[in-house]
């Protein structure tokens, strides 16, 4: 199941791919799909990686100390208050997996083509 979404986020990249070539560029040539399969496999590879990031608990401290601050408005929690808080790797429920194998796959074939435009 989890192949059909990378199957089709991969799809709709090349797609996007090659649309923004010829959009932006007018022509589709091997230097402007190397050009935005780069933009295009960059956002989703620092999508996933910022999802793991967050997901691993990285941020849960500093957004604890934001909310705890914002949320007294110079009144003092209390210790079920405080426990009370969900933190924020909790709150992402989101499969960063099939982005980060479709940002692998771009990257790989923009390398292919990058090597290819280069011999």
């Amino acid at each position: 199941m989890p192949y059909i979404k990378i199957l089709t986020l991969f799809i709709v990249s090349l797609s996007t791919t090659i649309l923004l070539s010829f959009w932006i560029y007018h022509k589709l040539t091997l230097l402007s799909f190397i050009n935005i399969s780069f933009f295009i496999a960059g956002a989703f590879l620092f999508l996933s990686l910022l999802t793991i990031t967050v997901k691993g608990g990285f941020f849960d401290g500093i957004t604890y100390g934001f909310r705890r601050m914002f949320v007294a408005k110079g009144k003092e929690l209390s210790k079920q208050e405080v426990n009370d808080m969900t933190p924020v790797s909790e709150m992402l429920n989101f499969n960063h997996l099939p982005m980060l194998i479709n940002g692998i796959l771009m990257a790989i074939i923009m390398m292919i083509a990058l090597v290819t435009y280069y011999i």
